[in-house]
């Protein structure tokens, strides 16, 4: 025998039951956004995880804070802190400016540029089918005086 209920508790239990299917949709909606922004976004999302990686790896060596880092950017705290959760679709001048303050290569070409800013004078030309080497060399001018070059 099934107890019998009365119609104001029946209609209760039902409003009640009508309640919870309302909060619970069979699809979450904000998932499956953040799934597909996460699959069309892959690859900036994985190298701003890198860039990020990279950043907080260099704070920690060097003893250095986010704040700090902010404030030798002329960004906001806030900002440094979205850019290392590795979230952020740096942009280059970001990009520059991190590498810039911590000393570190965070594009391609940055180790190159770094080198050959050291060397006075130095002037270097890159084409992505050939690579080049730097050679030194060393001769002797008109006047007699030893001069070290690259070439």
């Amino acid at each position: 025998m099934m107890p019998h209920f009365s119609k104001s508790l029946e209609n209760k239990i039902m409003t009640n039951k009508e309640k919870f299917l309302s909060l619970v949709s069979p699809v979450n909606n904000e998932t499956v956004e953040a799934i597909r922004f996460r699959d069309e976004n892959k690859a900036w999302l994985r190298e701003s995880k890198r860039v990020a990686m990279k950043v907080l790896k260099a704070l920690k060596s060097q003893g250095l804070s986010q704040k700090y880092l902010a404030e030798q950017m002329g960004v906001s705290p806030q900002y440094v802190n979205k850019l290392v959760k590795g979230k952020e679709n740096f942009t280059l001048e970001t990009l520059v400016k991190l590498q810039s303050t911590l000393g570190i290569p965070l594009l391609a070409g940055y180790d190159e540029q770094k080198r050959l800013s050291e060397i006075p004078n130095s002037v270097q030309l890159f084409n992505i089918k050939t690579s080049y080497k730097m050679i030194e060399f060393s001769e002797y001018n008109s006047s007699g005086r030893k001069v070290v070059g690259y070439d």
